[in-house]
């Protein structure tokens, strides 16, 4: 089941998302926002994975990254992702 949340959006990005619903063919405003989110997780997901491939090159037989590794890497991306998008605002 879907949860409902406010947000709060500058008049700017209102008026961008009004702009991207009409011109992108999406029914609703949260459709807009759904697919920034699937976006942004499949951003993610790819740089996630080129890092792993990445280690995965270094150390081609070292097997399986230790978790903490994994956190490690999982924590930085989103941290990236997070300063990214706070300097598009």
């Amino acid at each position: 089941m879907a949860e409902t949340m406010n947000i709060a959006l500058t008049p700017l990005q209102a008026a961008w998302v009004t702009s991207r619903k009409q011109t992108g063919g999406f029914a609703s405003a949260t459709d807009v926002i759904r697919d920034l989110i699937r976006h942004e997780q499949d951003r993610e997901d790819a740089a996630l994975e080129a890092e792993f491939e990445k280690l995965q090159a270094q150390a081609p037989d070292s097997g399986p990254e230790p978790i903490e590794e994994i956190n490690r890497i999982c924590r930085e991306v989103k941290r990236e992702g997070s300063e990214a998008r706070l300097g598009h605002d």
